[in-house]
């Protein structure tokens, strides 16, 4: 990243579907100075992301250097198929693939299944004749009519993006390359990415797949990301740096050529910070629970680092259906995802079950509480109902909270439904999302073969800390840690960060016939590619490549991913990889050929920047406050509530307890306790442990 000077002011931004929040932080001392929390403008979203810049130079003189940015905008252009007018150019015989998918349904057993529709509708999934078989070879060249005729074509569709996916073209991008000038020069309006580009990958589906989600966000990404270059650029703000998929960092251009990179962006940061909390507290299995207005997300941390994977489905659930979604090549932090925030709301469906979620308040209204037009109940009103929520604590993200409307709309929509008390009502909303939320975890843990006991559940987001003790307690997850500023981890996350580059090249070799100086040319191939993504970067640092290597079985349809950068020829990956099936399954095929399918690199430009601090206020535990609250049984209690700077570092309290601060509010159990940490992170674990 930059090199660190006195004063080397960053922002970092991460919008939600409620809030955004935004960080600053003095990188030469690795502080945070400032924070701020404004409601998220849907329609707009860079319009809340400037206001909170605009908010922070007004009261602070020093220059800002950078801003960070978590950016949710080509998740929502996917989810809400409102992307650009497609066109798809496939081999002569492969229009269909994107419909055809691979014959597999969401669920197996499902007599009635619905999948996720095309991106781009038949019409304007285009053949052109050509060949290349999948040693890279030409068997039918393309020919210079066959362009003629693709680009009248487009032209007159009034095309916006074009997705090019040839066959084997991870091979030999010759064509591709050969239309995707061709095609610019003529349109030089049109957006335009190629596969060979965005993944130079096999397998056919997969990778179309993700070159037509690349070319169908594409142009709303870029124009989002020009007008918030253009905005800081007014405000003599120099660098624009965008979190992708992978928690890594790259410049707004490279964002803008590859935006399928950023799918995963807004809720990879968290995890960033979850890894860098870690570090701090010399803790290696973390579970990252990130809930915020509209979602819930859990993440792993193992090791020190985040939990990768090589493909996604984007867009998989809707409306709590799994619908197959949109495969999507390209490296991301692994994330479990559901639709239970703050701002969720809770409904009674047509057999009289009460249900919380995936519709979300959002913003605008927002829930009832915040008396902007919304009507119907969330968890963020059953919380002010209870008493866990103070109504004066949102003064600071320009809200005021009315307790009388959480009540009416929970009355209103539940209690009176279901004929309960108003406070039962409010229970069960938060019950019920409790339980939807511990199920996730043990997703991410459990359903894996992952012992949640070992691990340490890290809570973060406006609403992360409110619940998290409780599902601690259900899954068993035996520790709780509440960083600093956990309304603001995630926007925080933004600034740790490196700036990041995955690169694969498919080869499909068997592992001996692989020489030493066959290796090195394909690394080095992938070496130039990731050498001019690093050039487009306005960040100063040091290069960093690693390799990696898939290699599976002959006839396996799996790949195992193992470090390269020690291994000379194909020889040597053979050997690791006979060693690692071994250690991993408890037998190694002796008589099986090996394959080397795929070769990667991972271009980073290190910094040494990578953890944070805050300043932590010594005050005293006498200085505490007393509210009622209303029980799990019906009973009214009277629970202690302190605010987190009144806590000296090294005390240990017992709950039940409310801890508030600005962006959240903690709540302790009856039999769980927290000692304060040096680093100012609370720890919560059950009071006899």
């Amino acid at each position: 990243m930059t090199e660190t000077r006195p004063n080397d002011i960053a922002l970092g931004i991460d919008v939600g579907g409620t809030f955004t929040d935004v960080v600053a932080v003095d990188r030469s001392r690795g502080r945070i100075i400032s924070s701020y929390k404004l409601p998220s403008t849907p329609e707009d979203p860079s319009m809340a992301a400037i206001a909170a810049v605009d908010r922070y130079m007004g009261n602070h003189t020093e220059r800002t250097q950078a801003v960070f940015h978590g950016t949710t905008v080509g998740t929502n252009t996917l989810i809400q198929k409102d992307g650009a007018k497609t066109a798809l150019i496939a081999t002569e015989g492969f229009r269909d693939i994107l419909a055809l998918r691979r014959h597999a349904r969401p669920r197996l057993y499902d007599l009635s299944p619905r999948v996720s529709p095309p991106l781009i509708p038949r019409e304007f999934r285009l053949e052109v004749k050509e060949r290349i078989r999948h040693d890279g070879a030409i068997e039918i060249p393309l020919a210079v009519d066959e362009v003629d005729r693709i680009i009248a074509i487009l032209q007159a569709e009034g095309i916006e993006a074009v997705a090019i996916s040839l066959l084997h073209a991870y091979a030999n991008d010759t064509h591709e390359c050969f239309l995707d000038k061709a095609i610019k020069t003529a349109l030089p309006d049109v957006f335009v990415t190629v596969s060979s580009n965005v993944t130079a990958e096999f397998r056919e589906y997969e990778r179309t797949s993700t070159v037509a989600v690349n070319a169908y966000i594409g142009p709303r990404v870029a124009n989002y990301l020009e007008q918030l270059r253009s905005r800081l650029n007014d405000r003599a703000i120099p660098e624009l740096a965008i979190v992708k998929s992978n928690g890594g960092l790259t410049s707004a251009s490279n964002a803008a050529r590859y935006p399928v990179h950023l799918i995963e962006s807004g809720p990879s940061a968290g995890v960033i910070a979850t890894a860098a909390l870690g570090r701090t507290e010399e803790i290696g299995a973390l579970i990252a629970f990130d809930m915020g207005g509209t979602t819930a997300k859990v993440g792993l941390v193992q090791d020190g680092n985040p939990r990768l994977n090589t493909e996604f489905h984007a867009d998989r659930f809707v409306e709590g259906r799994d619908m197959g979604g949109y495969p999507i090549k390209s490296p991301v932090i692994d994330l479990i995802e559901v639709g239970a925030g703050g701002g969720s709301i809770a409904w009674i469906d047509h057999f009289g079950v009460l249900k919380v979620g995936p519709k979300s308040a959002g913003a605008s209204p927002g829930p009832a509480c915040y008396g902007r037009g919304g009507e119907r109940p969330t968890m963020t009103d059953a919380h002010v109902v209870l008493g866990h929520i103070d109504a004066n604590g949102f003064t600071n993200a320009d809200l005021t909270i009315d307790e009388g409307l959480a009540k009416k709309a929970i009355e209103r929509h539940i209690a009176e439904p279901m004929g309960w008390n108003i406070e039962r009502a409010a229970h069960g909303i938060l019950t019920l999302a409790n339980a939807t939320m511990s199920e996730v975890v043990r997703l991410a843990t459990i359903r894996r073969g992952i012992d949640p006991r070992d691990f340490t559940l890290v809570a973060f987001g406006g609403a992360g800390p409110l619940h998290a003790a409780e599902i601690a307690r259900e899954v068993g997850v035996p520790r709780v840690l509440v960083p600093p500023m956990p309304g603001f981890f995630s926007a925080v996350g933004t600034t740790l960060g490196e700036v990041r580059h995955d690169l694969v090249q498919t080869v499909v070799r068997r592992g001996g016939s692989l020489t030493a100086a066959q290796l090195n040319r394909a690394f080095s191939r992938l070496s130039e590619r990731a050498s001019s993504l690093l050039a487009g970067e306005r960040t100063v640092g040091k290069p960093v490549y690693e390799r990696y290597a898939d290699l599976r079985y002959s006839g396996q349809m799996f790949e195992m991913i193992l470090p390269a950068s020690k291994a000379t020829s194909g020889s040597d990956l053979e050997r690791d990889f006979r060693t690692a099936y071994l250690g991993e399954y408890g037998y190694d095929l002796v008589d099986q050929s090996v394959e080397i399918v795929n070769l990667r690199l991972i271009a980073r430009l290190q910094d040494t920047q990578t953890s944070f601090t805050t300043p932590i206020t010594s005050g005293t535990t006498k200085s505490m406050r007393r509210r009622r609250m209303t029980l799990s049984d019906g009973d009214e209690q009277t629970v202690n509530v302190l605010t987190r700077d009144n806590i000296d570092p090294g005390a240990v309290l017992v709950g039940p307890l409310v801890i508030e601060e600005f962006g959240a509010t903690i709540r302790i159990l009856p039999g769980q306790k927290i000692t304060v940490r040096p680093s100012g992170s609370l720890l919560i674990e059950e009071a006899d442990a």
